[in-house]
């Protein structure tokens, strides 16, 4: 049974045009050999992209709560015959299932209202530091503090200088990358 997520995404794909990718790709200078944990995946509209950019020496970490979107991005994976994507089943707002220095960039899109909606942040902004590595960067797309659709309704969004704030007071240093198309932002912060 899919959640009203998977429903909702399933019917509203923001994503259909590669460009909102390309755009964020071109801003997060990922490297060839980073290991990336695409932190809420879904069935990995940013997942396959992150792995054909760090190439066949880096590896994405899909990690979701969904087994059935993991699934399809398993088989999306296969498809494209990408062998450097590693699925993970887990709950992001309790612990993620990754080890402790071991990612380059955390991403995260269209994530961190839900976390913030359901008082988790502090968890999840906590679980990011200890699996960076020491020059890690968390990467944040998100949606603009705007009524949509598409998106969340206007009460679980959150505008770019308060989420800056928020990674502020839990031991990073954001900063704002601009805007993504007409609906998103992009944040990057560091340890």
């Amino acid at each position: 049974m899919y959640s009203w997520r998977e429903e909702f995404w399933g019917r509203h794909n923001l994503f259909d045009s590669d460009e909102i990718v390309k755009e964020v790709l071109n801003k997060i200078n990922l490297a060839k050999g980073f290991y990336v944990a695409d932190l809420g995946s879904g069935t990995g509209r940013f997942t396959i992209p992150l792995a054909k950019e760090i190439g066949e020496n880096g590896k994405v970490f899909a990690v979701d709560i969904s087994k059935e979107s993991l699934t399809i991005l398993k088989e999306n994976a296969d498809r494209e015959k990408l062998n450097n994507i590693e699925i993970v089943y887990g709950d992001i707002s309790k612990k993620i299932p990754l080890d402790d220095n071991s990612i380059d960039v955390a991403f995260m899109a269209n994530v961190f209202h839900d976390i913030l909606y359901e008082g988790n942040e502090s968890i999840v902004l906590s679980e990011i530091k200890r699996i960076l590595k020491n020059n890690g960067r968390l990467i944040i797309l998100e949606f603009k503090k705007i009524r949509g659709p598409p998106g969340p309704p206007i009460f679980m969004r959150i505008s770019h200088d308060e989420l800056i704030n928020i990674l502020n007071k839990n031991g990073f240093s954001a900063k704002y990358l601009g805007e993504i198309g007409k609906y998103h932002y992009l944040i990057e912060a560091r340890i």
